[in-house]
């Protein structure tokens, strides 16, 4: 089995073919907003500008979590982008040797410093260090990472006994400076919600921080937050702690002030992802099945309402509901056309199919499968090759890791990590 970033190939079920179906046309106190207030943006003095732009040079970069459980073999890759599209020849691989990651986000790139080139936001500790996991930052540059050098660690916000849990990178107050939410725990049952505030100092000292009650009202380590793309403040969701069910998320909005303290409760799914779906200004949520259940007896199935389905959350208050699918969801503007499409589907390891979904006028249209796709779930998007849209990339794979590029209606190209 392999874990890599966002795309947990995990068990699940059904087959695609889903109808869109309007539940609701109105905001509600059920309905959750995306944040859609404007803010001011930090230019970056060097590098790219970009938050997924390691290297600097104006492309998209890709990083990807990869476990090999049959090898025990464990590593964090960086695959830089080109005019080309991805130099999958050539990636950076950080060994569990250097770092002993335990990865799962793919969003947790940003320019945490300030100085123009996208950082990476690791999870994990030291690799010869006996010690607590914890967040770590790997230093961008005109070179992209040093592999060899151990990453920063992050000093956590608070005193505990107990390791600090996920952390996520996003722009939470929308000043353009990168800023980093995590779970935490103060040992005696105080589970929070620990937001620092950038820009960071080159030992990983924010600029400032807080720490606000968990939004679930328990502990929590799944969260997925909004891309940092310097025209808007991040919103952030946290999901309820699960043991393999569909638990659900609550949204917190960004704003002026930072990130809320309080949001409001989505539907039961544990893939989501944020984007402009109708090309409104406003960003959008969707939040899905991701195909994961609990195996204790009696507790392996969901109820229909949850089952392989995935729901839209608009900006302006309409909620879309799509059914027949299963597994990761991963937004990103294929087409090019200033709209945000979604990819969602590969459930059981990658064995379930891949529905695209493409972004309009009136938001979200149901399409078909990707041209030569046999198996993969949905990974990472980015303008991998500086032309202005994006690529979709999927995962799959036993005792390699085997990665498929795509634009989302066929296959661009193919490669495997570790190389060959």
């Amino acid at each position: 089995m392999i874990l890599l970033a966002s795309a947990l190939l995990i068990a699940g079920c059904g087959g695609v073919g889903p109808e869109p179906r309007p539940a609701a046309q109105s905001p509600s106190a059920s309905t959750p907003t995306p944040s859609t207030t404007p803010t001011p943006v930090r230019r970056a003095a060097k590098g790219g500008g970009r938050a997924d732009d390691v290297n600097g040079d104006g492309r998209a970069d890709l990083l990807v979590y990869v476990e090999l459980r049959p090898d025990h073999l464990r590593f964090l890759a960086v695959v830089y982008g080109s005019s080309r599209g991805l130099r999958t020849g050539r990636p950076a691989i950080v060994s569990s040797q250097t770092f002993f990651a335990w990865q799962f986000d793919p969003g947790i790139r940003a320019d945490l410093d300030g100085d123009g080139f996208g950082d990476i936001l690791g999870y994990g500790r030291r690799g010869d260090r006996d010690e607590p996991m914890g967040p770590h930052i790997f230093w961008g540059g005109p070179d992209g990472i040093d592999t060899g050098t151990v990453p920063t660690p992050v000093p956590p916000p608070m005193k505990t006994d107990m390791p600090t849990f996920r952390s996520v990178a996003g722009d939470f107050d929308g000043d353009g400076a990168a800023d980093v939410a995590m779970s935490t725990d103060d040992s005696r049952g105080g589970y929070g919600l620990a937001v620092m505030y950038g820009p960071f100092s080159r030992a990983g000292v924010p600029s400032r921080q807080t720490v606000q009650p968990s939004p679930t009202g328990d502990d929590f380590w799944r969260m997925t937050v909004d891309e940092i793309d310097g025209r808007h403040a991040t919103g952030l969701v946290v999901f309820t702690g699960d043991d393999g069910e569909q638990t659900s998320g609550w949204l917190l909005n960004g704003g002026p002030d930072g990130l809320a303290t309080s949001g409001r409760r989505l539907r039961k799914g544990m893939a989501a992802t944020f984007g402009d779906f109708d090309g409104d200004g406003a960003r959008d949520l969707a939040v899905g099945d991701d195909g994961s259940r609990n195996d204790e007896p009696g507790n392996e199935t969901e109820a229909p309402e949850v089952d392989r389905t995935l729901t839209v959350y608009y900006g302006d208050g309409r909620t879309w509901t799509f059914k027949g699918a299963a597994g990761q969801a991963v937004a990103g503007d294929y087409d090019g056309d200033g709209r945000d499409d979604l990819a969602f589907g590969g459930a059981r390891g990658g064995r379930e199919p891949v529905r695209m979904f493409w972004g309009g006028p009136g938001g979200l249209r149901a399409g078909g499968g990707i041209r030569g796709l046999v198996r993969g779930a949905p990974l990472a998007a980015g303008d991998y090759d500086g032309d202005g849209d994006d690529e979709l990339v999927l995962a799959s794979g036993d005792d390699l890791l085997n990665v498929t590029v795509t634009d989302g209606r066929s296959v661009l190209t193919r490669f495997d990590l570790p190389p060959r």
